[in-house]
């Protein structure tokens, strides 16, 4: 990063009467008015106004991470030069760019996501003692933790798989010489998921996790105002999922008072007490390091509609601008839910129930009475992915080379919570309420108060040779979450991506590869640092599993991506050699057995389809990269 603003240091030192100088030739600015000047002037600095670091947000969500190659390769660095078919999302009014007839797009971009998680005990931190009084030791303090993968979600298939990956699919279509083109794609563009292992210590706020959004239907549209001027719109159908699974510990002082008074009156007896209050009183008690149980969940909602809009003006054949509005996308969740509990907790609620006077104190508190090892049932939960907003710009100072620079916002501040909704009396939530908890017996609620985001990007491209483009882009990628509502639930922090790759004309194809690199060397949060977290204040969260320990995380996210782009017969064309190859009746035919008579070569029946296309070798992007 030091060696890219010095070089942008160096470029702003040049004297701009030498950089005119050197466009006056091309552009012929001296029949240029003086507003179309000062308009090129204020690009220029505004363009390299946005390399100026921006004061950065703490936590970042997993947003536009997988979608497309050529976006990968300039780190979404593309409002004003949308990629191909993935304009849908970035920009559909790019659409207008992509050349006549039908075309296709292909491929994949497999990632990985690796999280690697530290926990220290804060010396400060008043420790837990037994009832001898002894220390009380909590294990996780001096462990560290990887995830072990990758997690997503295969619709259709309803499985959850140990990987990660997005599609790339898309066609278009556009009439020679109309302004109006048409267009499809899928794509996932939120997406995130981990699996940290059974004994792992980051298993108390997500063994592991998944949360994505995949449009699966995504028509388009744009219209070609002028030579100059495109807009466009599209529509997404979406399948939004959450899967979570969890251990549940409960670090503070009343579940250490149970287990103190447990151990006390463990071998105690007493006739009055057997029959009103019986020992050992709590069933024992439960330590505050010990697993409570465990909870998992899988809930999706499949029909979660959005939509986007979208301008591309280049009034010069240097200059761009983009502009994206991406709508907000509601989904309410449905799925199963299990809470399954650990010895000692149905000891507790055994113990809760062992006496008519036990039982009716506890109808009286709404306290759990009735031992059962698990809970099953459904669950929802009403998820808004937010409403986000793209502006950017294009410049190239010579023809083979383009700058570009955008701006990213996005209204998180819409999330205040996580509700989570069961379809009965949850015995862990009905104890909580003793330890501060409001939330009710139903509803699971995790505070997230999460705060709105402005992020920057740059890329460049440059057409090294007519059939090889060499990209590269960085983005300072802020986002939502504040220090204080941090969990291991939504563990992507502040990351800083590193985009770059290769744009390959090959005969009709066009091929895009790239790689990215997103990373955060060091995320801390001090003990009492998130009342989602480690709080020390009893009643602050509803899930504090690390009171007492300084959380340090470590976080990289590596992706690849590989997309190629044809005219749709190249692919018809093999299905029909393939379909020819396995074809019996056509084999029989060269022998002479089944040919029809008066047939002396096969009718291409798909010429109505494809007789629009180019002709082999040209290029279907309207720009002449010469």
């Amino acid at each position: 990063m030091i060696r890219i603003l010095k070089f942008i240091m160096l470029i702003s030192r040049l004297p701009l009467s030498l950089f005119f100088s050197f466009q006056v030739k091309r552009h012929k600015l001296n029949k240029l008015s003086r507003l179309q000047t000062i308009l090129y002037v204020t690009c220029l600095v505004a363009a390299a106004g946005l390399f100026i670091k921006l004061p950065q947000a703490q936590a970042a969500f997993a947003e536009q991470i997988a979608i497309d190659p050529r976006a990968i390769s300039l780190a979404n660095t593309v409002t004003a030069d949308p990629p191909g078919i993935s304009s849908i999302h970035y920009n559909p009014a790019g659409l207008s760019d992509l050349g006549d007839g039908n075309l296709i797009s292909m491929g994949a971009i497999p990632a990985s996501l690796n999280i690697t998680t530290k926990f220290e005990a804060d010396p400060s931190v008043e420790p837990f003692h037994d009832f001898k009084g002894d220390l009380v030791i909590d294990q996780i303090a001096g462990t560290k933790s990887t995830n072990a993968s990758g997690r997503m979600y295969i619709p259709l298939l309803d499985i959850t798989v140990d990987a990660m990956a997005g599609p790339v699919f898309g066609v278009s279509h556009r009439n020679p010489g109309s302004k109006w083109t048409f267009a499809y794609s899928a794509y996932a563009p939120y997406a995130g998921g981990w699996e940290s292992g059974n004994n792992s210590p980051a298993r108390y706020e997500g063994q592991s996790v998944t949360l994505q959004h995949l449009i699966y239907a995504g028509p388009a549209i744009s219209y070609k105002i002028n030579n100059n001027l495109s807009i466009g719109g599209s529509f997404g159908l979406g399948q939004s999922v959450m899967n979570v699974n969890m251990e549940m510990r409960s670090p503070n002082e009343l579940t250490n008072i149970t287990k103190i008074l447990g151990d006390a009156t463990h071998d105690m007896a007493n006739p009055i007490f057997d029959v009103t209050i019986p020992f050992p009183l709590f069933g024992g008690g439960i330590g505050p390091y010990d697993s409570v149980g465990n909870l998992s969940f899988s809930a999706r909602d499949d029909f979660a509609p959005s939509y986007n809009l979208g301008v591309l003006w280049e009034p010069l054949d240097w200059l761009s601008f983009g502009a994206v509005y991406q709508s907000s996308t509601k989904a309410h969740l449905s799925g199963k839910y299990k809470f399954k509990y650990n010895d000692n907790w149905q000891r507790m609620v055994a113990w809760e129930g062992s006496t008519a006077i036990m039982q009716i104190v506890s109808m009286i508190f709404d306290l759990p009475y009735e031992v059962t090892s698990e809970q099953t049932g459904y669950v929802t939960r009403d998820v808004e992915w937010p409403q986000m907003a793209s502006v950017g710009i294009k410049l190239k100072p010579v023809k083979r080379l383009s700058l570009l620079a955008d701006l990213h916002w996005a209204q998180w501040s819409s999330i205040k919570q996580d509700n989570f909704v069961f379809d009965q009396k949850i015995q862990l939530l009905q104890v909580l309420k003793f330890m501060g908890y409001n939330g009710g017996a139903y509803n699971m609620i995790l505070v997230r108060n999460l705060k709105d985001t402005l992020n920057w990007s740059v890329g460049i491209e440059y057409q090294a040779l007519d059939w090889l483009s060499l990209r590269a882009g960085y983005e300072n990628r802020t986002a939502s979450t504040r220090d204080e509502y941090y969990d291991a639930l939504y563990a992507i922090p502040s990351l800083d991506y590193f985009g770059a790759g290769l744009g390959i004309k090959w005969k009709s194809i066009d091929i895009d590869l790239a790689l990215g690199y997103m990373v955060n060397k060091s995320y801390k949060v001090p003990d009492n640092g998130s009342v989602n977290m480690n709080s020390t204040q009893l009643g602050s969260g509803l899930n504090n599993p690390y009171r007492g320990l300084n959380y340090e995380q470590e976080t990289a996210i590596y992706m690849g991506g590989l997309k190629a782009t044809m005219p749709l017969d190249i692919i018809t064309g093999m299905l029909y050699k393939g379909i020819d190859l396995v074809n019996p009746f056509k084999r029989s035919a060269s022998k002479g057995s089944l040919k029809a008579a008066g047939i002396e070569k096969p009718v291409d029946s798909s010429a109505t389809i494809i007789n629009n296309l180019r002709y082999e070798g040209n290029y279907y992007y309207t720009e002449d990269i010469e």
